[in-house]
């Protein structure tokens, strides 16, 4: 009898605790069993017209951050400006090449009019210096003959004073003395003008060429100024041109590859949720290439009666439970109403349609929740998977009366458990011999 009461008693405390053990988390939080691990699409489209790569990724593979993988490439393509770039380049490259070929022969011809200059100034003081020593000792001779027209005309005075010579020999002695002073003069004048003219030389002027008062070398180095001057400022202009021509190219190349065909550089690690284009068929611009996803950006959807509105916000934890998967941790980042519009962004799942009203609430997964409910296998990051989400109830006299709920369903699964074990003890003593 004792046993048979005993048993019954132990059923009832281990319906109670079954009981408080199914109910206690409804008691104690709010919990929604209609919610889906979601994530934001990021949808790739074509910009051009072309074919689709043939390696372009099916879905589950993933993106490297960093990766560049090819997407579209355009069968023709238009390379008229291009070819004009490049023809203008190398004509300017070709004129600034033969501008600087001709500013190197007028500086060697330069090089070479300045040595003749040289050659002809030194010539030229050297001719004038054995001029003005010629001028020089005909001079001294010039007055050395002057000297002796007085002798001579001192002489044929006294001669004449005695009666001994005739007047007209005192007159052809006068007149050699003023021939031989005009004489010594002429060349007292040109050793005056040869001094002139050979410091007129040493100062670089040349007084013996008519108009002219440098020499024709000086002239033709005076020409060549000018035409490096204006070759110099053609190189310069040509490679300015050369400098825009070569941007303008590079900027066309570059503009040539995007028109060409379509890279995709992932920024982060991304996984392919969709393909929608086939590899090798035609393209057109706008038309969707891949959907992908962030593992590292998961959140779950979650549907919740609107009475619950006033108690939820941002930033509050709440406690995910996949079905058949791992537990995580959760904050709630947003909550919208029940007549709130749906969110234009593309998400990758879809939420479990509910009948009655509901609020929509999105609770964002840490960066790791991916690889926990994958554990590292390919598994599309868990999106689309059913979870169970456990928000905690407000503060006040019903957060009060659950807690107090809870102790006792936690006392009523520690009885339970101590008659569980009771019973074992006694079984297993009865099955002893």
């Amino acid at each position: 009898m004792l046993t048979r009461r005993f048993h019954r008693v132990f059923l009832g405390v281990g319906l109670l605790g079954a009981a408080g053990y199914a109910f206690a988390p409804h008691l104690t939080n709010r919990v929604s069993t209609a919610a889906v691990i979601n994530s934001e699409v990021i949808r790739i489209v074509a910009p051009l017209d072309g074919l689709a790569e043939e390696t372009l990724p099916g879905p589950g593979t993933v993106l490297r951050g960093g990766e560049t993988r090819p997407l579209v490439r355009r069968l023709v393509a238009e390379d008229r400006e291009l070819h004009r770039l490049a023809h203008d380049l190398t004509l300017v490259r070709a004129q600034a090449e033969a501008a600087r070929r001709s500013l190197e022969a007028l500086e060697a011809q330069d090089g070479a009019l300045a040595d003749r200059a040289r050659l002809h100034g030194e010539a030229a003081r050297a001719r004038l210096a054995a001029e003005l020593a010629e001028a020089r000792a005909e001079h001294a001779g010039a007055l050395a003959a002057t000297a002796l027209a007085e002798a001579e005309l001192e002489h044929v005075r006294t001669l004449y004073a005695q009666r001994h010579v005739a007047p007209v020999r005192v007159e052809a002695a006068l007149a050699a003395l003023r021939r031989a002073e005009a004489t010594a003069e002429a060349v007292a004048a040109r050793i005056a003008r040869l001094e002139v003219e050979l410091r007129a030389a040493e100062a670089g002027l040349h007084l013996r060429d008519g108009q002219n008062d440098v020499p024709y070398t000086v002239q033709q180095r005076d020409r060549l100024v000018f035409e490096r001057r204006v070759l110099a400022e053609r190189l310069t202009e040509a490679a300015a041109r050369e400098r825009a021509l070569a941007s303008a190219l590079a900027a066309e190349e570059a503009s040539r590859r995007d028109r060409t065909r379509y890279d995709f550089t992932a920024t982060g690690d991304l996984l392919v949720w969709e393909r929608h284009a086939t590899p090798g068929a035609p393209v057109k611009p706008g038309e969707p290439l891949l959907d992908l996803v962030r593992c590292d950006a998961l959140f779950v959807e979650v549907s919740l009666p609107d009475l619950a509105y006033s108690a939820l916000a941002p930033g509050q934890p709440a406690a995910v439970k996949l079905r058949g998967g791992p537990d995580l941790d959760g904050t709630v980042r947003s909550v919208r109403g029940a007549g709130a519009r749906n969110r234009t962004t593309l998400l990758a799942a879809a939420r479990p349609a509910e009948d009655r009203v509901q609020l929509t609430v999105e609770v964002a997964l840490p960066a790791e929740a991916a690889e926990r409910i994958t554990q590292g296998e390919s598994g599309f990051c868990g999106i689309g998977r059913l979870a169970e989400v456990s928000f905690p109830a407000a503060s006040g006299p019903l957060a009060e009366m659950a807690e107090r709920v809870g102790a006792l369903v936690s006392r009523l699964r520690e009885t339970a458990d101590w008659a569980a074990g009771l019973v074992v003890e006694r079984l297993s003593a009865r099955a002893a011999p």
